[in-house]
């Protein structure tokens, strides 16, 4: 990781890191690369890329989360888990390119570097789309549950209307306590009596 502790971590900061990379990646080059010394480097940049993305992300929610939220949430450090997880997987694209003996290796190297950060970029968005549907179903089972509670409230309200209203009518009868009075409902299924 790149990121000094204690400093704070905003787009800025990473974007240099990532100009850095490539600096470096640069560097392990040299003047006359061989095929084979600029792979292994091009894969040693997309993990250090991913690395720096992934505890970019985590530094950033770190710094926005709640107090509350920061340690007390498993389901949020699971997340962040399966986050980091998928930005981090290795893209592969190297295989499936066709080599074309006629590019210089320079030319290659920026195909391959440009392949390397739209891989990433995609993995950013499939995260993206992956967060979408778990907090859609979270969100969705919540709203269903306050739903059920609201609609109970109501029946509740409605039964506690008749049963006060009951009793209000009733006032002119006399009333034992623990023995119902005619003319006096219940609150349905709760036994009690009136």
């Amino acid at each position: 990781m790149c990121f000094a502790k204690g400093v704070p971590y905003d787009q800025a900061s990473l974007r240099s890191i990532m100009h850095k990379r490539v600096d470096d990646f640069c560097d392990k080059m040299g003047n006359e690369p061989e095929e084979a010394q600029m792979e292994a480097a091009l894969d040693e940049t997309e993990e250090e890329l991913s690395e720096d993305i992934s505890e970019f992300i985590e530094d950033h929610i770190q710094q926005n989360l709640p107090e509350s939220l920061k340690e007390s949430s498993p389901l949020l450090q699971e997340a962040r888990q399966e986050v980091r997880r998928r930005i981090q997987r290795p893209s592969g694209s190297a295989c499936l390119e066709v080599l074309n003996l006629e590019e210089s290796i320079w030319a290659r190297a920026l195909r391959r570097f440009q392949g390397i950060l739209q891989s990433i970029q995609q993995r950013c968005w499939d995260v993206l789309t992956w967060l979408w549907e778990k907090v859609g179903a979270f969100l969705e089972a919540v709203w269903s549950a306050v739903k059920a509670v609201c609609g109970m409230l109501m029946d509740m309200y409605s039964s506690v209307g008749q049963l006060f209203g009951n009793l209000i009518q009733g006032r002119h009868h006399s009333i034992r306590p623990g023995f119902p009075s005619p003319g006096l409902t219940c609150l349905s299924g709760t036994g009690m009596l009136c």
